[in-house]
């Protein structure tokens, strides 16, 4: 998809245009205001085309200098009742045939390249003999003023300039003379990098397509055409290396699988990614079947079966995606279970954490690479089934990660070993609850990030991005450094074109870690409508709920509750998810019961937080970030819903503090930026909560100068408040009022 601007330029206004006129002919602009009046109304006030009609006059002898006046004259009335055209291309082609041949001639031939034409088309072209001193006929175009050279290129100076040179050439040998002009440039640059001159080589040649192109030059200008397609998709120019890519296939031979199989390989593969980057995915899925169907083995096969995979897990036909993944790992070696029981993957996990503590960072960092092409594929396709069991089958995630560090510590790095380790340590500290196995994870993802520095991060930066700061760093760096570098990985993900479905994985984490971090909110709601528009041009149905439900959690925060649609949502139903499978269906849940506590704490509804708290910590795969989150606005409601009702239960509210400040201590020595506030805030609320109002006061302050120091507006403001009703209750009014007015800030 792509945006065009047009834009209208006017010509000169009859003022100006005098006042040009004027300079030109060295008369006052009183005296020669009929001569404008005349060129602008042929002319339309465009200065180049002003020009050339005075020079046509000059030509006509209708404008001539007088020696015996000393000055230009000329008759107007002879002007208007004379044949003088006012077709300013005419003017031009008349100008053009009275030119010598060669000069001629390259006009012809810049106006086949458009505006302008490389200087290297010109050096290749002077090449040849038969346009041996083609540099000397542009110098002659050139004084003409027809052309002008511009740095490295020779450029048109209108365009009305290229189409009169360009209807020198005879409609009925246009394409032969495009195409004799591309031959040309192959017979002379074959075999060198043309650099971005291929794209001009090529197009002049593909007039010629299909009938001018003789049999024993088909495959040659195929190749041709597939490495202008190749070069358009490294520019992310999908569309342009659809068409490169498509003119190929009428010059392939019927036999082509047999008689040039590797380039027939090359050429499907990369028309797959075009047509599937253009959204045609049926057109895709033909290419690939191609392969899959032809390929003579099934290393000839992978990078179709990867790319088909793809596809299908971004369509949601996530079954299939499974199935053809686990097909091709067996393949490739690979024993996968049918399924993985938690006894199964406990002492997997230990082994691989016992193999990582064992290594030092400088032994990590130290590992020598691994030019294992089977390796490499291994490690991707586990990749590809890290994703798809996230969202269906969710025991096999840690499977695949484990299995990924493995063949990583036994065999070597490659890229997709920094993916493995990456979505190995994400993982854990996903489901961590101790606080010493984060912490270990975090080394290992602190080494990590330095080895993506030793390959090509392109391809692989965004998904270690996605498991680095979505998953491991909210626990040991500030939430908006995480923020930060998400968007990072979102714009490198999603300008390439090929990682987009990463790049919405990352889109949830920025507008989740921003939401909690206390970004602006209004700034926030626009960046997540981004999101959600680019999501539905891509098609991608996955991801959209989950940010769907921070949408409408931010939505709600803004107007304080007062937005009726959303409240009705948000009333309508208890969060379950209407998913394609049971575990896709957790996993939504998970962040639409998140977004609920959320919504029910700041808004004021105590028993809804209450509900939705005890309804997301039921959840088994629970993320530990989540999980802390939970705690903490858990224990805030508690204490306030106990302020309410006097009736409560003291020693409910005392053991639900009593769990989040120790999950949040243990954190806050992690990460202290992200947690410490949240700790001193539950430690305040707990003393004043039994009355020990000095030790409160102290709490209070600390949390209010942390939530400040972690630029956590919302935290600091919510301390704030909560500090002034604890200075309320004690008696101390100015101090309260004080805190209130902060809170408002």
């Amino acid at each position: 998809r792509r945006w065009i601007w047009e834009e209208h330029l006017c010509g000169l206004n009859q003022n100006d245009l005098n006042m040009m006129i004027s300079e030109s002919v060295c008369v006052f602009p009183r005296l020669c205001k009929t001569l404008s009046d005349i060129i602008s109304e042929k002319t339309e006030g465009s200065p180049y085309f002003a020009l050339e009609f005075l020079r046509s006059l000059v030509d006509s002898r209708l404008l001539k200098y007088s020696l015996r006046e000393r000055r230009w004259i000329w008759d107007e009335n002879n002007i208007r009742s004379e044949n003088i055209t006012d077709n300013v291309l005419y003017l031009l082609s008349a100008k053009m045939t009275s030119l010598p041949e060669n000069t001629q001639l390259a006009l012809k031939v810049v106006s086949c390249f458009g505006i302008k034409v490389d200087e290297s088309i010109v050096g290749y072209l002077s090449s040849t003999p038969q346009y041996s001193d083609f540099r000397d006929w542009l110098d002659q175009a050139i004084n003409e003023g027809c052309i002008q050279k511009h740095e490295n290129k020779y450029k048109f100076v209108h365009d009305k300039v290229r189409e009169a040179a360009y209807n020198l050439i005879a409609d009925g040998n246009k394409s032969q003379f495009h195409y004799d002009i591309g031959i040309l440039l192959y017979s002379t640059s074959k075999g060198q990098d043309l650099g971005g001159a291929l794209f001009q080589l090529v197009d002049q040649i593909n007039h010629g397509i299909p009938s001018l192109i003789q049999p024993r030059m088909q495959i040659d200008i195929a190749e041709l055409n597939f490495s202008a397609g190749r070069k358009a998709m490294d520019l992310s120019d999908f569309e342009t290396a659809y068409s490169y890519l498509n003119n190929a296939f009428p010059l392939l031979p019927e036999n082509h699988w047999s008689s040039h199989y590797d380039f027939s390989l090359r050429l499907f593969l990369l028309r797959a990614k075009s047509t599937y980057l253009c959204g045609n995915i049926e057109e895709a899925y033909d290419s690939l079947k191609e392969i899959i169907e032809n390929g003579r083995c099934i290393e000839d096969t992978l990078d179709a079966y990867y790319l088909h995979v793809t596809i299908l897990h971004a369509c949601e036909e996530r079954e299939e995606a499974y199935t053809i993944c686990c097909e091709v790992l067996s393949q490739l070696k690979e024993k996968i279970p049918d399924s993985v029981d938690i006894k199964d993957l406990t002492p997997m996990i230990q082994e691989t954490g016992g193999m990582l503590a064992r290594m030092s960072d400088a032994d990590l960092l130290g590992m020598k690479e691994t030019d294992n092409s089977s390796l490499r594929f291994t490690l991707k396709f586990y990749t590809l089934l890290c994703y798809i069991s996230y969202f269906s089958r969710s025991n096999m995630l840690p499977f695949a990660c484990c299995r990924m560090a493995h063949l990583t510590l036994e065999h070597g790095v490659c890229q997709y070993s920094v993916l493995g380790l990456a979505s190995y340590c994400g993982c854990l500290c996903q489901a961590a609850k101790q606080a010493s196995v984060i912490r270990e994870m975090g080394r290992v993802g602190k080494v990590v990030m330095n080895m993506l520095k030793r390959f090509d991060s392109s391809a692989i930066m965004p998904y270690v991005y996605h498991f680095y700061y979505g998953y491991m760093s909210t626990h040991t760096v500030p939430l908006q450094l995480c923020t930060y570098n998400l968007r990072v990985g979102f714009k490198v993900a999603i300008s390439s074109g090929k990682y987009a479905y990463v790049a919405f994985l990352n889109s949830i984490h920025i507008v989740r870690t921003a939401l909690l971090s206390g970004q602006n909110l209004s700034t926030l709601l626009k960046e997540t409508d981004y999101y959600l528009q680019v999501m539905t041009q891509f098609r991608n149905k996955i991801t959209m709920p989950y940010l769907s439900a921070y949408r409408e959690t931010i939505s709600l925060l803004i107007d304080k509750g007062e937005s009726l649609g959303s409240q009705n949502k948000m009333a309508g139903h208890d969060g379950n998810a209407m998913t394609s499978n049971a575990v896709n269906a957790e996993r939504c849940n998970e962040t639409i019961y998140f977004n609920h506590v959320l919504q029910s704490f700041w808004l004021g509804h105590s028993q809804r937080c209450n509900y939705y708290s005890k309804k997301i910590l039921e959840i088994q795969s629970l993320g530990s970030h989540n999980r802390l989150m939970i705690l903490f606005y858990a224990a805030l409601n508690a204490v306030r819903a106990k302020n309410n009702n006097k009736n409560g239960s003291k020693l409910a509210t005392a053991k639900i503090l009593y769990e989040a400040i120790s999950a949040l201590r243990s954190s806050a020595e992690l990460a202290p930026l992200n947690f410490s506030n949240k700790a001193y805030l539950l430690e305040a609320e707990m003393l004043s909560f039994e009355r020990k109002h000095q030790e409160a006061t102290y709490s209070y302050a600390a949390a209010i100068n942390s939530s400040c120091s972690s630029g956590c507006v919302h935290e600091h403001g919510l301390a704030c408040e909560l500090a002034g009703y604890h200075y309320k209750k004690i008696g101390e009014a100015v101090t309260a009022l004080d805190c209130f007015q902060k809170s408002k800030q």
